[in-house]
């Protein structure tokens, strides 16, 4: 009995060494002209203002999906500082350098 067990946990372990890596398998619920995102942030990242959250007692700005507050940098970004957030609007920085973000003309607070 211990020798089916035995020959049956190999085989088991064997059978996954040869299986097809996860990442190769498409899902086959996904659309076909869907592309994964397959890295991190480039030089010619856009940035996108999601949403802007403020209070009395906290300024929040939501861009590429990270949750950021004044004077934080944004990930990956080579060190743009995001120096003010206000309503619809998150004003960035990088040396002399700043631009602002607006969020899309159909969001509306």
């Amino acid at each position: 009995m211990y020798k089916w067990l035995i020959v049956f946990s190999l085989s088991t372990m064997c059978a996954g060494l040869l299986a097809e890596p996860l990442s190769d398998v498409r899902d086959p619920t996904t659309p076909l002209e869907y592309r994964a995102d397959r890295g991190g942030v480039t030089s010619e990242t856009e940035w996108v203002l999601d949403s802007v959250l403020i209070s009395a007692k906290r300024k929040l700005a939501i861009i590429n999906g990270e949750t950021l507050r004044e004077g934080q940098t944004l990930p990956g970004s080579n060190s743009i500082i995001i120096q003010r957030i206000l309503p619809q609007t998150v004003v960035l920085q990088q040396g002399e350098k700043t631009w602002v973000l607006k969020m899309s003309p159909s969001v509306r607070h």
